[in-house]
């Protein structure tokens, strides 16, 4: 399968099974706890990658800006599939840098759905806030983590200008 094919697959079989329900800050860093499943072996063998992403204050920017970010703690092969991903949203406007903290990668046997539904009474039993669960495919976690990301980014863009709006900030010479 060429690369294009398989980020496209990887883009279809992504699935955000617990979005984060709040919003990006606008003027400080937000961290996303994040758990990413892939099925290894279908309904035997489960991958799951437990991590945390950091988006640093957001900075505005010029649309091809986004192209040339620097990614920390993605493998160099991911970091084509992100770029192309950036490509598709065509995103502008902010720019946030994404910094990525695998904290653990597990296997464990068993069905998805079980391992997610056990995953979801952890975080309803904790302080997290900002934490997602995301089913992804083997080999482009990176692409599944980026996707969620994006969608966060997307549902957070509109109060983010408001508030630099508010500030005069957006259409200003910051």
């Amino acid at each position: 399968m060429d690369k294009y094919k398989k980020f496209e697959e990887a883009l279809k079989k992504t699935e955000i099974l617990r979005p984060v329900k709040q919003t990006l800050f606008t003027f400080s860093p937000t961290d996303i706890d994040y758990y990413l499943a892939t099925e290894l072996i279908k309904d035997t063998l489960i991958e799951v990658r437990e991590g945390k992403m950091i988006m640093e204050k957001p900075l505005i920017i010029t649309p091809s800006a986004l192209l040339n970010k620097q990614f920390e703690g993605f493998e160099e092969q991911q970091i084509n599939y992100l770029q192309m991903l950036f490509q598709k949203y065509n995103l502008r406007a902010l720019e946030y840098t994404y910094k990525n903290k695998t904290k653990t990668v597990n296997l464990i046997s068993g069905h998805l759905n079980s391992i997610v539904d056990k995953i979801n009474k952890e975080i309803d039993g904790s302080e997290k806030k900002r934490t997602a669960i995301i089913k992804g495919i083997p080999d482009m976690w990176a692409v599944s983590l980026m996707k969620c990301v994006l969608e966060i980014i997307t549902k957070s863009f509109p109060g983010n200008i408001t508030e630099l709006e508010e500030r005069g900030w957006f259409g200003g010479n910051h």
